[in-house]
Order: structure tokens, then C-alpha cells, then sequence
């Protein structure tokens, strides 16, 4: 019990700290834009990637945020039914809801892994140091490698799948045994 306790512990203090961090790039996105914005319209002189760097950050943030929502259970759900229920009763109907969840996650997580393995083995000519770089980039004038943010959905959907992992199992120890797994 003690390894699954202390697994539970390593995946939420992950997503959590993944979620702190998503803080800081969203900061570090809107400082992007906003530079942007006043380089485009105070100074007609826009540049070419801080549109382009802004819209990745805010991809990253969007796919990596899964697992620390999930931990919150944050994410959408029918609170007619559900919160008139006891901790028990919820426990069942998570339970049967994580039969399509856990179906969800595992789908986007394989085809997360293809989409990104695919745009690693690309030949796109990028360069660095004068040395041929395999990887997809961008097709902007900027053009930067596309892959890494095409990992973090991959990266993404696997703490939310263990975030869901983690939340599968209180939901069978509430279920079961009417306790909750602190």
C-alpha cells in the first residue's frame, strides 16, 4: 500500500508542479504577445515570431494542462445529477465514466505519440551550426522546430492518464469501502 501511496504522491505533486510551471509560460506567452502588439501598432515594425512563439506556448500550455486540471477534476461534467449524490455514489459513477475517460486517453496518447514521431523523422532542412537537424519545422520565415511541441501532447495526455490512474484508484477504495484514500 505504501507504493501505491507514495506512486498516487509522485504523480499529483507532477502535475501540480507541471502546473506551476504552465504559469510561468503563460506569463513568459502574454509578455510574447504584448511585445508583439506594441512592435506592430506603436512601431509598424511586427516581427515574425512573436505571433508564431506566442501561439506555441499557449499549444503547450493547452495540452499540458490536462493532468493538473484533472487533479483539480476540474474538467466538464453533468453537476445536476452528480452533486446531489453521496461520496460513495459518485464514486460508482466515476468508476463507470472512467471506462470512456480512460478509452479517451489512451487513443490521444497513442496518436500523439505517431503525430509527433512522425514530425521528429521529417527531413525539413532545418540546420543548426551548420549541421542537418531531422525534425519538422515551421514553415514561417522564423521556422521553429514544430516536433517538441508536438511531444508535450504526447507528454500531455500521459500525466492526465496517470492523473486519471490516480483518481481510478481512490474511486475503487471510496466505491468498495466507503473510505477516502488520503
Amino acid at each position: 500500500m505504501d507504493v501505491l501511496k507514495k506512486f498516487m504522491m509522485i504523480v499529483e505533486k507532477t502535475n501540480m508542479w507541471v502546473g506551476k510551471m504552465l504559469v510561468i509560460v503563460n506569463a513568459l506567452a502574454v509578455f510574447v504577445i504584448t511585445f508583439e502588439v506594441v512592435m506592430r501598432y506603436a512601431f509598424s515594425k511586427p516581427t515574425n515570431w512573436g505571433h508564431e512563439s506566442m501561439t506555441l506556448m499557449y499549444a503547450v500550455i493547452y495540452v499540458m494542462a490536462g493532468g493538473f486540471a484533472h487533479f483539480y477534476r476540474a474538467h466538464v461534467r453533468v453537476d445536476v445529477i452528480y452533486a446531489l449524490q453521496s461520496d460513495r455514489t459518485k464514486a460508482w459513477m466515476d468508476l463507470f465514466t472512467s471506462i470512456f475517460f480512460f478509452t479517451f486517453v489512451i487513443v490521444l496518447a497513442w496518436t500523439s505519440w505517431n503525430f509527433y514521431w512522425s514530425s521528429q523523422m521529417m527531413e525539413a532542412g532545418g540546420t543548426l551550426f551548420g549541421v542537418n537537424v531531422i525534425g519538422e519545422n515551421s514553415f514561417t520565415d522564423w521556422a521553429p522546430p514544430l516536433y517538441p511541441v508536438k511531444f508535450m501532447l504526447f507528454l500531455g495526455s500521459v500525466l492526465l492518464l496517470l492523473q486519471g490512474v490516480v483518481w481510478f484508484i481512490r474511486d475503487i477504495n471510496m466505491a468498495f469501502w466507503g473510505r477516502k484514500l488520503a
